[in-house]
């Protein structure tokens, strides 16, 4: 099995679900409470709740919120021992206000401690980067720590989530060191300005990039590289608790397909039942998964 490295963001998550139709400038009825998210956290959770080892390079503060989000980890059995830890800082944390249909409505984030995770502070890990076959990295970084890593690892497999549209644009002079690039619709429009979908795809793949998986809430997801293009419809559901953390559930599938060696085409389903199990959850992250639901 490939010895996998999660590098990015975790962050304390706070979801407040509107009761009904959200009114600005003004009090809201909402069911409000506390997770553990971040789009690499929440990769590496998924990961882990599989049954696969992993490790997770991250930051923390050192208030209470830190602490939480770090026994979290360690209860799922993800190292963690070569992260940072910051004194004096407060944890990262995001603030989702979701519609009475359970969509977002508005995100709001404090994420300035991941700008910790520079080059320095990269340059310190080296050796314990070196010991891993495939990297995987969200787009939280800031450019010039996103460079250096893709950069200097280029030898080994690298998988990374585009995160949004605004944080997609981080990745277009580096597209040629990602070998897979999980990315939806609005992402790719932020990186080609082709006119239709296979076009964009096609111009991030002439521009080096070795392999693409796109998502598009409950339509078509299409993976291609130069060799294979393949299309198939995410699983329905008749319920959705809270749609936060499927994209990065479904990443997350996939990455175990990938460690477990299965066929791309069973790679995709393990990745779309992740998702869909995880719009069951109230959270970003379902821990009620097991591996027999996936596979």
């Amino acid at each position: 099995m490939l010895k996998t490295l999660v590098i990015g963001a975790q962050n304390i998550d706070i979801f407040a679900h509107a009761k009904s139709d959200c009114n600005l400038n003004d009090s809201n009825r909402a069911k409000i409470y506390m997770a553990f998210g971040g789009v690499a956290c929440n990769i590496v959770t998924n990961i882990a709740l599989l049954g696969n080892p992993v490790s997770f390079l991250t930051v923390f503060g050192d208030d209470t919120f830190s602490s939480l989000a770090k026994i979290n980890l360690q209860n799922l059995k993800i190292d963690i021992h070569e992260s940072l830890e910051v004194k004096n800082e407060t944890n990262s944390i995001y603030l989702a206000v979701m519609d009475k249909d359970n969509d977002l409505f508005i995100g709001l984030n404090d994420m300035d401690i991941t700008d910790r995770l520079n080059i320095s502070f990269f340059k310190e890990k080296a050796d314990f980067i070196a010991g891993f076959d495939l990297l995987v990295i969200d787009a939280n970084l800031n450019p010039d720590a996103l460079g250096y890593l893709l950069k200097t690892y280029t030898k080994k497999q690298i998988i990374m989530d585009a995160v949004s549209a605004e944080k997609a644009v981080k990745l277009k002079g580096l597209l040629q060191y990602i070998t897979l690039l999980k990315l939806n619709v609005k992402e790719l429009k932020a990186l080609s300005d082709k006119e239709t979908v296979d076009l964009r795809m096609d111009d991030l793949l002439s521009r080096g990039l070795a392999k693409i998986l796109i998502t598009n809430s409950g339509n078509e997801i299409i993976y291609k590289s130069k060799n294979e293009h393949i299309k198939t419809m995410p699983l329905k559901a008749d319920t959705i608790v809270n749609s936060s953390g499927a994209g990065d559930a479904f990443l997350g599938g996939f990455i175990h397909g990938i460690l477990n060696e299965k066929s791309l085409a069973h790679c995709l389903e393990i990745a779309k039942k992740t998702a869909f199990l995880t719009l069951q959850s109230a959270t970003s992250t379902n821990t009620n998964i097991t591996l027999s639901e996936v596979e």
